[in-house]
C-alpha cells in the first residue's frame, strides 16, 4: 500500500540537522561515520562479544516478559557469529508510552527483515529499554483520546522515595496503579476489542512490576507474533558484563572530553545546534549512591555529589559494585554496541541530532558506529477523519497550522455570510413594502389602514420569530462545525504536536483490535523518512 507522504520541514518542528540528513546533505552527512550495513557488518566479525552471556540475559527478561516462541528463535540465533543486531530503543513509558513506542519497535522488525535479505546473514530485531534512564515524570504519564474525543491523560503519580532507575521503579502504590487502570478504562469505555486489550494491561502491570519489567511484558504481548527482542540494561549480570567498558570510560576521560568538544565545536561551525548539552566536567557516567547522580571530572579525579575519588578507586568501585553504575546519554549507545553487534539504529529526530555528537567516539573504545537510520514517523487517520477531511479539503498540514483559520474557513464555506446583514435588509423590504401598500392602495377605505397596521405587527413578530429560529440553527450547526474539526485536530495533531508522540496505541486498540498492530506494521514502510499519513479505509483491520 502507497501512504500519502508528508515531507519533512521546519515548520513541522524538524530540526535542520536532521532535515540534512533525511536529505543526504554533505553537510550533515559527514558527522555520520558509517553509511553501509554490510561494511559495519564486516568490522563487527572483527569484534569479540560476549554472546553466549548476553543470550542467557536475553533468554531470563524475555521469559520474565512473556514473550513467544519467535523472539526466542531470535535470541538463539545470536550465537552465530555472523548474527547482527538492529536497534531501536525507548524509555519504559507507563502503558507504553506514546505511539511512536510501538512504531519504533515495528520499524524494527521490518528493518530487521529487510537487512537479513540484504546482507545474507541474520539480523535480529532488539528493543533497548531505557531501565537505566530515571526521570519518573517524563514516564510515568500517558494519554489516550476518550470517547468524547478529547486528549486525556493518565498517570500513575507515586514517585519513589529517591531518584533510582525505572528498572528499579516498583509500581508499590496498587492504589494508585488501579485508579490511573480505571481511568484508562473509563477514558476508553467497553468495546468488543477492550477485554483482551485490559487484560494484557492489568497483566502487565501489577503493584509487583518495575517500570521495565511491565513495559515489557506490554510490549512482548503487542509484538508477539513478529519476535522483537526485548532488553533491559538494568541487570546486574548486564553490568558485570560492562564492567571493562565502564572502566574505559574513566581511563579515557581526556581523550573522550577533547572528542566531544571538538564535534559540538564542529556542529556549531555547520550551523546546526548542539542537542544534548553536558557540563564541561561530565564524565559520562552515573553512580547510584542514594540515588542516581552523575560522575564529574575533578582535575585528577572525579567527584560524585560531595565524595571524591581517585582514577583507581572510582575504577575498584566499578569492580566490586558494577551494578551501581550506568551510562550517560552520551555513552549509552557506546554500551549498546559494546554489548552485542549493532549494525544500524533506528533514531528518531532528536536521536539522529545527538548521534551526530557521538559518532567519533566509537572508534575510541574500538568499536564500529552503526549505521543510523531515522525511524518512521506515521499519523493514523480513522476513516471518520478521513471522510471529514476530504468532505472539507482539509489537508494535514493545514491542521498543523492555525486550527481557528481551518475553522473559520469551513463555517464560511459551510454558511451563508452576512446573515445578520441579509436579515435585517429583509425585514426593512417587508416594511417598506408593506407600507407603500397601505399607502397607496387602501385609499378607498382609510378604515383598512389600522387593520393593516396590525397585520404587520404580526408579519414583524413572525419574521423576528423566524430570525431567531435561523440564528439558533445557525449557532447549533456553526459549534457542531466546531467541535468536529477540533475533535479532528485532537486525533490528528493533539498538544500541537505529531499524534504519534501524544497518543498510546491502546486508543487504536480499544477501537479495531491487536489487529491494529499488524496492520501498522504491513503499512508501514521502515525505510521512509517522509512523515507517512496511513488512512484505515485502506488497511485491512
Amino acid at each position: 500500500m502507497v501512504n500519502s507522504l508528508v515531507q519533512p520541514s521546519k515548520a513541522l518542528g524538524y530540526t535542520d540537522i536532521y532535515l540534512d540528513f533525511v536529505a543526504g546533505n554533505d553537510q550533515s552527512g559527514h558527522f555520520y561515520l558509517a553509511k553501509n550495513l554490510a561494511d559495519v557488518a564486516n568490522r563487527l566479525d572483527e569484534v569479540s562479544f560476549e554472546r553466549k552471556a548476553m543470550v542467557d540475559v536475553l533468554t531470563r527478561q524475555n521469559k520474565l516478559y512473556d514473550a513467544g516462541e519467535k523472539t526466542f528463535a531470535h535470541i538463539r540465533e545470536i550465537t552465530d557469529p555472523d548474527a547482527v543486531c538492529v536497534f531501536a530503543g525507548q524509555q519504559a513509558g507507563f502503558l507504553g508510552g506514546p505511539m511512536y513506542t510501538i512504531i519504533k519497535a515495528l520499524a524494527t522488525i521490518k528493518a530487521a527483515r529487510t537487512y537479513r535479505e540484504q546482507l545474507g546473514r541474520p539480523v535480529i530485531p532488539m528493543f533497548w529499554i531505557a531501565g537505566d534512564d530515571h526521570d519518573f515524570e517524563e514516564v510515568n504519564h500517558t494519554s489516550v483520546l476518550d470517547r468524547q474525543g478529547e486528549v486525556t491523560e493518565l498517570a500513575y503519580r507515586t514517585p519513589p522515595p529517591k531518584e533510582v532507575s525505572t528498572a528499579e521503579i516498583v509500581f508499590s502504590d496498587n492504589e494508585e496503579l488501579s485508579n490511573a487502570k480505571e481511568q484508562l478504562k473509563e477514558a476508553l469505555g467497553e468495546t468488543d476489542f477492550t477485554p483482551d486489550l485490559y487484560d494484557l494491561i492489568d497483566r502487565s502491570y501489577t503493584s509487583q512490576d518495575t517500570m521495565c519489567s511491565a513495559f515489557g511484558k506490554l510490549m512482548a504481548g503487542l509484538t508477539r507474533e513478529f519476535g522483537l527482542v526485548l532488553f533491559c540494561p538494568g541487570d546486574p549480570v548486564v553490568k558485570r558484563i560492562a564492567v571493562p567498558l565502564f572502566k574505559q570510560i574513566i581511563a579515557n576521560q581526556n581523550q573522550l572530553h577533547d572528542i566531544l568538544v571538538r564535534r559540538n565545536n564542529e556542529i556549531v561551525q555547520s550551523g546546526y545546534h548542539i542537542q544534548v548539552e553536558k557540563k564541561d566536567n561530565a564524565a559520562h557516567l552515573f553512580y547510584n549512591i542514594d540515588g542516581r547522580t552523575p560522575v564529574l571530572r575533578d582535575g585528577d579525579g572525579f567527584t560524585v555529589g560531595e565524595k571524591r575519588f581517585s582514577r583507581e578507586e572510582l575504577e575498584r568501585c566499578i569492580e566490586d559494585h558494577p551494578e551501581r553504575f550506568s551510562p550517560d546519554v552520551i555513552t549509552r549507545p557506546i554500551l549498546q554496541s559494546f554489548l552485542l553487534p549493532t549494525v544500524s539504529q533506528k533514531g528518531g529526530p532528536a536521536e539522529i541530532a545527538y548521534l551526530a555528537q557521538i559518532n567519533p567516539i566509537f572508534n575510541l573504545f574500538g568499536l564500529p558506529a552503526p549505521v543510523h537510520r531515522a525511524r518512521p514517523t506515521v499519523t493514523i487517520i480513522e476513516k471518520r477523519f478521513e471522510k471529514l477531511m476530504k468532505q472539507h479539503d482539509i489537508s494535514f498540514e493545514e491542521i498543523t497550522g492555525d486550527i481557528e483559520q481551518v475553522i473559520n474557513r469551513i463555517l464560511q464555506e459551510t454558511f451563508p455570510q452576512d446573515l445578520e446583514r441579509h436579515f435585517a435588509q429583509l425585514k426593512q423590504d417587508v416594511e417598506q413594502r408593506f407600507k407603500e401598500f397601505l399607502e397607496e392602495s387602501l385609499e378607498f377605505d382609510p378604515n383598512l389602514k389600522q387593520v393593516g397596521k396590525q397585520s404587520y405587527g404580526k408579519i414583524d413578530y413572525t419574521l423576528k420569530q423566524f430570525e431567531g429560529k435561523v440564528f439558533s440553527s445557525h449557532k447549533k450547526k456553526s459549534k457542531q462545525a466546531r467541535d468536529r474539526i477540533y475533535r479532528l485536530w485532537h486525533a490528528l495533531y493533539p498538544n500541537r504536536g505529531f499524534q504519534e508522540r501524544t497518543i498510546n496505541a491502546a486508543y487504536f486498540i480499544s477501537r479495531y483490535g491487536f489487529g491494529f498492530v499488524h496492520a501498522l506494521y504491513e503499512a508501514m514502510d521502515s525505510e521512509e523518512t517522509a512523515h507517512q499519513l496511513i488512512h484505515l479505509s485502506e488497511v485491512n483491520l
